[in-house]
């Protein structure tokens, strides 16, 4: 019964473990992260390079970031709405990439948003 007892919970471990082997996040920002992303992986680079560039420039929920969702089939896209405090202003961005995970930290543009000082 005892070796009953530890071979089905080596089992659970195994199958725990297995499921958490999940690479970390590929961090776009880091230095030569899209010069290795553009030598390694070019159609990932070229999707990337898209998502960055519309990501900049229009709210998180435009039609246009989800076209793109589409177009390239990038899964878990999460944008925050909540810009961070910062000048000029921006924004995290996650998403997988044919089952690879990217983070970046995106600097807005052109928003046509004005700051309100904070009283």
């Amino acid at each position: 019964m005892r070796i009953a007892s530890i071979t089905i919970f080596s089992a659970i471990v195994a199958t725990a473990n297995a499921a958490g082997t999940a690479t970390q996040p590929i961090d776009l920002n880091q230095p030569g992260a899209l010069e290795k992303l553009q030598m390694e992986r070019p159609e990932h680079f070229r999707a990337i390079s898209e998502v960055l560039r519309v990501v900049e420039r229009v709210p998180c929920g435009n039609t246009e970031v989800r076209s793109l969702e589409a177009r390239f089939d990038i899964r878990d896209m999460a944008c925050n709405f909540v810009l961070m405090t910062s000048d000029p202003p921006k924004r995290r961005l996650s998403f997988a990439l044919e089952g690879t995970s990217y983070v970046a930290v995106v600097t807005l543009k052109d928003t046509g948003g004005k700051s309100v000082p904070v009283k």
